[in-house]
């Protein structure tokens, strides 16, 4: 029996000895897909307040394009002014106009249109497209280029679903029903 614990004991000690290792890479390189600190998007117990929250990249047309939801999980109105979005091409960066404001809950739809003119009158839009057939990814990044979110969606996503967060705002990313503008169903 005591042969037995003396053995679990040097069994377990390499895995021991490395969790100060495991845990300073979480630290380091962060858990998930996504990170945020203060104050880039986040308040001071480094919770996001500036989130991808919606997705749709089957855009049709100049006049339904693809775009991107933006969602303030913040009790305050976020200037996003000098904020950047790319997708998977890092050439794509784009700064979103300067007084782009999103109130405490709301949210900011980015047209990505690849028209230098925009194709949806009004609103904010970027000079690329998502890729549906492929797959993409979309990054935001504060005023200092710090990355905020990132989230990669999948190949052939349905024409007619998007790729939003469930719950609204915080949750995990699955195909959803378009809402563009209002809480993900």
């Amino acid at each position: 029996m005591v042969k037995r614990k003396s053995s679990l004991v040097v069994a377990l000690a390499p895995v021991v000895a490395l969790a100060p290792v495991v845990a300073l890479a979480l630290g380091l390189f962060g858990a998930g897909c996504s990170s945020s600190s203060t104050p880039y998007g986040g308040d001071a117990g480094g919770a996001k307040t500036i989130v991808i929250n919606e997705l749709f990249p089957s855009g049709v047309d100049a006049a339904n394009p693809d775009w991107i939801e933006l969602k303030n999980l913040g009790a305050a109105a976020v200037d996003v002014g000098g904020y950047q979005l790319r997708d998977s091409a890092i050439s794509d960066l784009t700064s979103i106009p300067a007084g782009t404001m999103i109130d405490a809950g709301g949210y900011l739809v980015i047209y990505c249109d690849d028209l230098a003119d925009g194709g949806v009158s009004g609103g904010v839009h970027v000079p690329w497209k998502l890729s549906a057939s492929k797959g993409d990814e979309v990054h935001v990044l504060d005023k200092n280029g710090t990355e905020l979110d990132v989230v990669a969606f999948p190949a052939n996503l349905p024409a007619d679903k998007s790729w939003g967060r469930l719950p609204d705002g915080t949750g995990a990313f699955i195909r959803t029903t378009q809402t563009q503008g209002k809480a993900n169903l």
